[in-house]
């Protein structure tokens, strides 16, 4: 099993523990559930993880809908909260439709990796799965949800298309009792992000070109403001670069480590 730092954070409703395993996926414990958000093999082994109780999807891309992760930890209590491109591959059960889809009839991101959708699917089949589009929310044994948008605007595929469209991907603010935390998902520097406020932990993507350049991490950091900021999703990190241009108010942890 992988080291993994759990960060402790006292909330109104309890103790939150939150680790970045690795590129995008974190665990979240707290008031004993389990919960995960895109969990992805490639990087972490679950082998042993905890049984989820709820697990996020952002996004249908397979490095954050990881069919071979999520076998290893969903059960059939398991809950999923998902965005609209996820819930568009499990509507149309690519699974059995084999990979001579046309993305462009379905409406699913072009970049989509339909191979993860093949013998896997079965591993959300018959959970209890809630779909978010940006802006709507729910609520989890009392945790407030609301989807955020999470896309490209000017970093794009040669075919022309974004790397992440908008509307098909999702953020996540979770809501736990006024303490929030911000899973800003795989995005750019759009106004949406810009606009987030109030929350206590952001988790920010960093990388291009699929997400935000080391500037655009900054800028994002310093105009939220969150109170403890994790950069997430990145190829890689220097922290004390980072630290000496963050607005000192804000602390910055790398994986557990406070800068």
């Amino acid at each position: 099993m992988e080291n993994r730092v759990y960060n402790h954070f006292n909330t109104p409703v309890g103790d939150v523990a939150v680790a970045h395993l690795a590129h995008g996926s974190l665990h979240i414990v707290w008031n004993n559930k389990n919960i995960y958000l895109d969990p992805y093999v490639d990087v972490f082994d679950y082998t042993g993880m905890p049984k989820a109780d709820l697990v996020f999807i952002t996004h249908a891309h397979t490095d954050h809908y990881c069919c071979a992760a999520l076998e290893k930890i969903v059960t059939p209590n398991t809950e999923f909260i998902v965005s609209k491109g996820v819930k568009t591959c499990l509507d149309n059960k690519l699974s059995q439709m084999g990979l001579n889809v046309d993305c462009n009839e379905l409406n699913v991101d072009p970049s989509t990796n339909l191979e993860n959708m093949l013998s896997d699917y079965s591993y959300a089949q018959g959970c209890k799965i809630t779909t978010l589009c940006n802006g709507e929310g729910c609520s989890y044994n009392g945790v407030g949800v609301c989807a955020t948008a999470a896309y490209n605007i000017h970093q794009k595929r040669d075919n022309g298309n974004p790397f992440h469209l908008k509307g098909e991907g999702n953020g996540y603010i979770l809501d736990f009792g006024g303490f929030k935390i911000y899973i800003a998902g795989d995005t750019e520097l759009t106004p949406e992000l810009l606009e987030v406020s109030g929350v206590d932990v952001a988790f920010l993507p960093k990388n291009l070109p699929y997400t935000l350049s080391d500037e655009a991490f900054l800028h994002a950091a310093n105009t939220i403001k969150p109170k403890y900021l994790f950069p997430i999703h990145y190829f890689e990190v220097d922290p004390l670069a980072l630290r000496k241009q963050l607005n000192p108010f804000i602390t910055l942890f790398v994986n557990g480590v406070i800068y």
